[in-house]
């Protein structure tokens, strides 16, 4: 989660591209709609993660994972996990 979307999904584009290299993800990369593993991160603001995991779920998940990456500030980090654990209730 983050307020500087452009540039965080910026640097997701760079620092997740080696993915993009390996068969087995630039298959479900492809199945998300996607040419490239940063565009598949999910990045935003509160509403807009809480949207997606919520798409998740209403697809018919039923055990979701989420991953802490160092992408963001630690600011960033704590309002996603601050979040992620509100959804949890």
């Amino acid at each position: 989660m983050t307020s500087d979307i452009d540039r965080l999904r910026a640097t997701a584009l760079e620092r997740l591209a080696f993915y993009d290299r390996i068969p087995s993800y630039q298959r479900v990369i492809g199945l998300a709609g996607a040419s490239r593993a940063g565009e598949v991160a999910v990045i935003g603001d509160e509403e807009t993660v809480a949207a997606e995991v919520r798409r998740y779920f209403d697809a018919g998940a039923t055990e979701v994972v989420f991953t802490q990456t160092d992408l963001g500030s630690a600011d960033d980090q704590r309002r996603t996990w601050k979040l992620l654990g509100e959804l949890a209730r």
